[in-house]
């Protein structure tokens, strides 16, 4: 178990205060998902009955002879009881998806920021399965032609019911860039893709590529994943960073020390609250969490345990004892 966790991404360090303890990564998780999908993969179990009773049936010669009886209350009781059952994996499904984007984008220094669309004449942009194997085909024959190509893209739903595409990207100099003669409310200017031939494209420079990163995550909605239930949600290179993860079980006092020490400079401090969860979000500079709070030194009056402790695989991020 542990109630504090700490995520360094390319630019920045987060410290994840939560108000309840949660299972940690390092122990044997309960339940498996498909982590592109956030659904929880099957298990072999035994279905709950359907709320009723038994009772005698009457005029039978035979004594004993029962039959299995359910209300008209039981089966609204056992609907309602479904429904927020759907409804309660359908927001988790949703926020795995979400963190698991957030953490892609957030550790990679992205250049662009790329809209794909879908010609009817070409493609049945209503069909998400056609769509999205579309989209594959595409990443992955633009991989010959830039072979550095990092990226993380998600599916958006127009109001029509037609899906495109919006993609962080970096290392694609070699694809064909069009001036389309537009530029965005910045006065960016507003490029075409010519690699890309199964609609219309927009590309534009990215200045502040954590905003671009909390903006990909937007397009991921409760709607969106109700569609798409089952399915691939987003496309990721293989090639891209993840954060280093370090989860802690630590006292009361450690956390207010945290807060005091993380108080003021450049830190931005969010929290969020539902009837799921209570979390503080502090995040800082990179290398900062360590420097300007003892919390998790041995100089720290207090005492703490680490439970948890992940690395990216190529060290990009250089991490403080």
């Amino acid at each position: 178990m542990f109630n504090v966790r700490i995520k360094t991404f390319y630019d920045a360090e987060q410290v994840q205060i939560f108000s309840v303890p949660l299972r940690s990564k390092g122990e044997v998780s309960r339940r498996k998902f498909d982590p592109e999908t956030g659904e929880i993969l099957a298990s072999k179990c035994k279905e709950k009955p359907v709320p009723g009773h038994w009772e005698e049936i009457p005029f039978l010669d035979e004594p004993g002879d029962e039959t299995f009886v359910c209300s008209e209350e039981d089966i609204i009781a056992n609907e309602v009881k479904e429904a927020l059952k759907r409804e309660e994996y359908l927001r988790s499904s949703c926020a795995r998806t979400i963190n698991a984007i957030y953490d892609i984008a957030r550790s990679n220094p992205w250049e662009w920021f790329f809209t794909f669309t879908f010609n009817k004449e070409k493609v049945d942009r209503y069909d998400y399965p056609e769509c999205a194997k579309k989209f594959s085909k595409w990443l992955n024959n633009m991989r010959r032609v830039c072979p550095d190509m990092k990226y993380i893209c998600v599916p958006e739903q127009h109001k029509d019911g037609a899906f495109h595409f919006h993609g962080l990207f970096t290392g694609v100099d070699a694809l064909e860039y069009r001036f389309s003669g537009k530029l965005d409310k910045k006065g960016r200017c507003i490029y075409n893709i010519g690699n890309y031939n199964w609609g219309f494209t927009t590309a534009t420079r990215i200045e502040d590529f954590h905003r671009a990163s909390s903006y990909l995550c937007k397009y991921i909605t409760k709607d969106l994943c109700a569609v798409t239930s089952g399915k691939k949600r987003y496309w990721a290179s293989r090639n891209v960073m993840r954060p280093a993860v370090e989860e802690f079980l630590v006292e009361e006092p450690v956390i207010e020390m945290m807060r005091i020490a993380c108080d003021g400079g450049e830190t931005h401090v969010k929290r969020v609250r539902t009837e799921w969860t209570d979390v503080t979000y502090i995040d800082r500079p990179l290398g900062e969490i360590y420097t300007t709070n003892t919390c998790f030194s041995n100089r720290s009056p207090y005492k703490y345990i680490k439970i948890f402790h992940k690395v990216p695989t190529n060290k990009l991020f250089n991490l403080s004892p």
